[in-house]
Order: structure tokens, then C-alpha cells, then sequence
């Protein structure tokens, strides 16, 4: 069954936002989605944030709202009374943490559920024609959420993604619970509260991610380095994505063989002659006598400690065999830095095991299994049961 054709109530005042977040309180629940202009824009923004309570469907313009206009949705986050129902909510907690300084709490994630139970296919299309029998059309999944007006198409597929939330949360919460593995998920979305935005630290080597840089050495690497800095100072002051301004190919041929003149520069594949009309003299100004790029960073050996990484996958045939017998991906189960810090540590009790883990339900899980093979690891003279057969 195709989703219905939403018309979601637009919304682009403080009036507005004040009547969506009182539905909202007045409900104690809200689902709840954000759309960023990470394709297509230097500096990502906040560019819609969509609303949806008991059948009612809002899509919020952060981008003519501001900050300020927003502070009823950042108590509505903020407040532990009321249930934020989102699907992968890791991004959209970070932005909303970056553009608004929100701290969301009281939050049902549903990818989360789904992985907890063991789905294939945890993605909010799927999940939703699943559970619903309702088929969501994904072609807009790669919109410019930064250009205005949008559409009503636009805004009818934004309203679609909180639409089926809380029908997708009953249905996954009921299936936890029957598995008795609710409380694992009310454990994952709690730890979620403490997601924040972590700006990126600069890095003098990005230079190095264009494909083939690599190869590069001496004055080649040296103009590759300046091209890639002089390319994201125009992406930054044109606030457009970095391929937009010059592609990663053109980077790299033009490293290799600088251009003579504009017309060896024209030539240049990737480059075209509107890149030349537009930065054809700044480009070769680049290129002649580059500074020396940043040294690249020695590669650090390491030598493997056999023992150590013996029981790591001790560790982790213990993992894949409990992960097995739930029907749940390994890695939710535990990550392998988990199970190294485990090895590392060499803990003694289920207070130990469960800081290596980082939860009660991965401890409630894996410690007995553990628990025995690190006993073993402290005497190997003890052999342990722990490890598979």
C-alpha cells in the first residue's frame, strides 16, 4: 500500500512552533525527524525538522525560525516527560546538539529496536512496509533541504518519515517485550541521551584522501596540498561542497601535470572551461611554486602481540556464538574494542565485565561466558568452558 499524500502543516513562525510543541506536550509524545543540507553545502545546516502527533504532521524551518524561535522544540527535547520517538537518532541528536544546544532526553529510537531483535533490514522504509504494510517512496532521499519554497511534494515526503513512528514503536516495543529484551532497549535509547555534536579537529593531511594522492611525492604531493587548500577556502566562501568547486580527478591530474596556461589548464581533464573562466589565473597561481606540503605522518609498525589477539578471538567466538543463539548481529551484541578492553583488562566481576561492555544487558548476556575465559586467561592452568567447541 502506497503511504498516503501528507500536507503536513508548514511552519515558519514562532506562533507556529509554539501551537506544535503544545500538541506535543499535551500528547507527552512526539516523533520526531531532521533533514540537513550535508550534499549539497559547505557548512551543514539544520534545514527542516518534522514533527508528528497522533495523526497531526508539522515540518519546522529552522533556517527562517532561528534559534530563538525554536526554544519551545528545545524544551519539548529537553523534557524527560515527554517521549522523542526517532529512527537512527545518532545524527539527528548531534545536529539538533550543534544548531540548537539541545541535550534530547525520553528517546525510543526504532532502528535500535529493530536491531535488538535481530532484523535484517533495520532501515525506516523497510521497517515501516513491514510492520504496516505501508510502502514509503524513498526518491527524494537526496533533496536539497536548503532551497526555498519547497514543494509540496517535498514537504509530503519529509512529513513521512515521523509519520509511521509510533505505530513502528508499538510494534517493535511489543515484539521486545515478548522476547523479553525491552528493557535492553530502553538501556540503549538512555545511553543515546548522551550523544552531543563533536566539532572535527583540523587536519593538515586531508589533502592526502584524494584518491591516488598516495603515489604523489616532491613538488607533485606539494601541489596537491595547495590545490586541496585553495579548493576548500572556495567551497567555504561559496558555502558549496568541495567536489562542486573541482572534482577529486581534476585535483589529482593537476597535481601531476601542472598546466602551462589557461588553455593547458581548459584541457586538463575534469576541469572544463567554465572552472577556467571562473578560476583559471587562481588555479596556476596555485600551482607554481606550491609551499611544501605537510610531511606525511611515518607509518607506525606494530608488531603483533599473538598471545593478546588469541584471545580476542577467544572473546569473540564467544560473542558470535551467543549473537547466534539471540538471532542479533554480533556487533550489537558487542564491538571488538569492547571485547579487547575485556581482554585488556582481564576483569574479575560482573561490575567489571559490564564497564568493559558498557551495558547491563551485554553484561546480563556475555558475562557468564566471560567471566570463565578470563579465569583461564589469569590461570592457564583452569581451563575454561567459555570457549566454543
Amino acid at each position: 500500500m502506497e503511504a498516503p499524500a501528507f500536507r503536513p502543516t508548514f511552519v515558519a513562525d514562532e506562533g507556529g512552533v509554539r501551537r506544535a510543541c503544545g500538541r506535543a506536550a499535551a500528547a507527552r509524545s512526539a516523533a520526531l525527524d531532521t533533514e540537513s543540507d550535508s550534499l549539497h553545502s559547505y557548512y551543514h545546516k539544520l534545514c527542516l525538522i518534522q514533527l508528528s502527533v497522533d495523526g497531526e504532521h508539522w515540518v519546522l524551518d529552522p533556517l527562517a525560525l532561528g534559534h530563538d524561535a525554536l526554544r519551545p522544540l528545545v524544551e519539548i527535547l529537553e523534557d524527560s516527560g515527554i517521549e522523542k520517538i526517532l529512527h537512527g537518532a545518532d545524527y539527528d541528536l548531534r545536529v539538533l546538539n550543534r544548531d540548537l544546544g539541545a541535550r534530547t532526553v525520553n528517546i525510543s529510537d526504532t532502528q535500535v529496536a529493530a536491531q535488538l531483535l535481530g532484523e535484517s533490514q533495520t532501515g525506516l522504509a523497510a521497517l515501516v512496509e513491514r510492520e504496516t504494510g505501508v510502502a514509503l517512496d524513498k526518491k527524494y532521499q537526496r533533496a536539497d533541504w536548503g532551497l526555498r519554497p519547497l514543494t509540496p511534494e517535498l514537504l509530503a515526503y519529509a512529513a513521512g518519515d515521523t509519520a509511521f513512528l509510533a505505530r513502528l514503536r508499538d510494534s517493535l516495543a511489543g515484539k521486545l517485550a515478548a522476547l523479553g529484551r525491552l528493557e535492553w532497549w530502553r538501556e540503549e535509547c538512555r545511553a543515546l541521551e548522551a550523544v552531543r555534536w563533536e566539532a572535527p579537529e583540523p587536519d593538515a593531511l586531508a589533502f592526502e584522501r584524494v584518491k591516488g594522492s598516495g603515489k604523489l611525492s616532491g613538488e607533485a604531493r606539494d601541489r596537491l596540498a595547495a590545490l586541496h587548500a585553495w579548493r576548500e577556502q572556495v567551497a567555504a566562501g561559496q558555502d558549496v561542497p568541495p567536489f562542486k568547486v573541482l572534482r577529486a580527478e581534476a585535483l589529482l591530474a593537476l597535481a601531476q601535470s601542472p598546466p602551462s596556461d589557461l588553455e593547458a589548464l581548459a584541457a586538463t581533464p575534469g576541469v572544463g572551461r567554465g572552472n577556467v573562466r571562473r578560476f583559471g589565473p587562481e588555479i596556476l597561481r596555485t600551482l607554481d611554486h606550491p609551499p611544501e606540503a605537510p610531511p606525511r605522518q611515518p607509518r607506525r609498525r606494530f608488531e603483533v602481540d599473538r598471545e593478546r589477539e588469541a584471545r580476542v578471538r577467544q572473546a569473540r567466538d564467544v560473542r558470535e556464538l551467543l549473537a547466534k543463539e539471540l538471532r542479533i548481529d554480533p556487533g550489537v551484541l558487542a564491538s571488538r574494542a569492547a571485547l579487547e578492553q575485556v581482554v585488556d583488562r582481564e576483569p574479575l566481576d560482573r561490575a567489571q565485565i559490564r564497564a568493559c561492555l558498557g551495558r547491563d544487558w551485554r553484561s546480563d548476556v556475555l558475562a557468564p561466558a566471560l567471566l570463565p575465559l578470563v579465569a583461564a586467561w589469569r590461570n592457564p592452568a583452569v581451563r575454561s568452558d567459555a570457549q566454543p567447541s
